[in-house]
């Protein structure tokens, strides 16, 4: 019966969770929706899907955390994750990508997003 038991959780603890399906989905949309409108290249789209997944991961964790300052925890992981953007990304680039995350662009502002490419 403790066989069986320890079985099945290896088995769940191996496979991803519903909130890391939902969050990949979800950086795998929005990387896939700036690469369109930025126009990176394909190495750079990857490293960028695994930065975004394990940075929403971490802050996840950091939320559900009970004795953890959250606040200062997700300042923390914030920080790194615009430090690694700015290694991905070219200068311009990481403009259009902050840019665009936070709302001051969107896919109507196309001139503007393609004058670089």
């Amino acid at each position: 019966m403790t066989v069986l038991l320890l079985t099945i959780m290896s088995i769940s603890a191996q496979q991803p969770s519903i909130i890391e399906n939902v969050l990949a989905h979800s950086v795998e949309e929005k990387v896939s929706s700036m690469q369109e409108l930025i126009g990176f290249n394909d190495a750079q789209a990857q490293q960028l899907r695994q930065m975004e997944l394990h940075f929403l991961l971490e802050v996840n964790k950091a939320e559900r955390c009970f004795l953890c300052n959250k606040k200062k925890r997700i300042e923390k992981l914030i920080q790194k994750r615009d430090a690694k953007l700015q290694k991905i990304l070219e200068r311009d680039q990481y403009i259009k990508y902050q840019s665009l995350e936070n709302n001051l662009l969107n896919k109507n502002n196309r001139l503007w997003l393609e004058g670089e490419k």
